[in-house]
């Protein structure tokens, strides 16, 4: 296993329970703190749960996230999606730090898994086949494998080393993101603002933090440098009535912010010479979808399920296995980074008087329509995907609606379907 981000991870802990001898291998020395991945959509949670790893993470301090708000420049709420509608026991989200999230799944990393950190992958080793029979590790030497996964996030090397090329679509914007302290009153909701000057996202963290996410056109930070962005931020923050309350938190954090960079892209293909991509390796999204880090655990969910049965050693067994995984996993991703691009597209674009009013007036619509709302969340919640009819794209924008207050009534039978797919046996 290639990379210990939460895809590797949890696919390294779910080939281990199946009494796999699994090497993890990382080029880092330690988990480091980054601005990704925080958020845990309710299909992670119920993976977290199949591995022993959700109370723990609780326990660690996660936040939980009941209700996903979009509110106009103004401060008024457009639209809200309430996890609690969700037919499932797991009806809301948790926030934690990725350092957070992945040392609570290295927490619970099989005895069959062996981790070694701070070991660089150099290369794929190849039969005469052409088939990946192994690795070559920097300064660790040669190690052989019934298969190798590519954990090895966007820029994957061995992804390139087989001949699988990917068609990266940068953004045309980037996001400040700037940690905050002493923000207790951010509760129990992740407030998404749009504004004519781009969105605003901010929501709880643990130990009473929380994060800020303020969008800024691509190359303005290098332009104006570390001091004029600090006058920016100021000036954002007082522009936008949800952010305002909490300025002084905001201009606290702008010491230590960061600037990020959205791509999106999705491989052609999910395997190649017997070995399988996941996670960053084998796709992108916006990060304002929240579905980068959730979409690498259900990649881990789906490897495993198709190799529950296969032994590594069997090449025929194991390629039947990665063509399977390849022809479930790959349409679903095409799904996810599809509406997370148009989910995304909704917010972002928002910029100037017209598009403004445009994302302002969509968002109003879905706010009057509830059933509309829970069909968005559910598609973002990790726990299936119900897709969207020309009559529901029609009321997205209006169109009168006799069902917007119908919301599914919960049975008893939707967590059993759900967590039977995530079953690590």
């Amino acid at each position: 296993m290639c990379g210990a981000g939460a895809g590797g991870l949890t696919a390294a802990i779910l080939l281990g329970m199946q009494n796999r001898r699994v090497l993890l291998v990382d080029k880092l020395t330690d988990t480091v703190e980054t601005f990704k991945g925080e958020l845990l959509q309710p299909g992670s949670l119920a993976t977290l749960d199949s591995i022993g790893a959700l109370e723990t993470l609780r326990h660690a301090g996660a936040r939980r996230i009941d209700r996903l708000v979009s509110a106009g420049e103004d401060g008024a709420e457009l639209c809200a999606m309430d996890y609690r509608w969700l037919p499932s026991a797991y009806d809301h989200c948790l926030t934690h730090t990725y350092k957070g999230i992945l040392d609570n799944l290295i927490g619970h990393l099989p005895p069959g898994v062996e981790f070694r950190r701070g070991v660089a992958v150099e290369r794929a080793i190849r039969d005469g086949k052409g088939r990946v029979t192994g690795v070559v590790l920097r300064g660790h030497g040669e190690v052989s494998a019934g298969m190798v996964v590519a954990a090895d996030g966007h820029a994957s090397k061995l992804r390139g080393q087989v001949g699988i090329e990917v068609d990266t679509t940068p953004y045309d914007h980037q996001v400040v993101a700037i940690d905050l302290a002493g923000v207790p009153e951010l509760a129990h909701q992740a407030t998404t603002t749009i504004t004519r000057e781009g969105m605003r996202v901010m929501y709880p963290m643990p130990d009473g933090g929380g994060r800020l996410y303020l969008q800024v056109a691509r190359g303005l930070v290098n332009r104006i440098g570390k001091p004029g962005l600090a006058a920016w931020v100021d000036q954002a923050v007082a522009a936008c009535p949800t952010v305002t309350p909490i300025a002084e938190a905001v201009r606290g954090g702008v010491p230590t912010c960061r600037v990020l960079s959205a791509r999106r892209f999705v491989a052609p293909v999910f395997h190649g010479a017997g070995m399988p991509l996941i996670g960053d390796a084998a796709h992108a999204v916006h990060p304002m979808a929240g579905q980068g880090m959730n979409a690498a655990i259900a990649d881990a969910v789906r490897l495993a399920d198709a190799f529950r049965d296969i032994s590594t050693t069997d090449p025929a067994g194991v390629d039947a296995a990665l063509n399977e995984y390849d022809r479930i996993r790959r349409p679903e991703l095409k799904t996810i980074a599809e509406f997370s691009h148009r989910f995304a597209e909704m917010f972002t674009t928002a910029v100037g008087t017209f598009r403004y009013a445009r994302s302002k007036y969509i968002l109003s619509c879905h706010g009057r329509n509830r059933r509309l709302c829970y069909k968005i969340m559910h598609n973002i919640s990790g726990l299936g995907y119900q897709k969207f009819t020309v009559l529901d794209r029609l009321q997205q924008l209006g169109w009168p609606d006799r069902a917007a207050d119908r919301l599914p009534v919960r049975q008893a039978d939707v967590d059993t379907r759900v967590e039977a797919t995530l079953d690590p046996r």
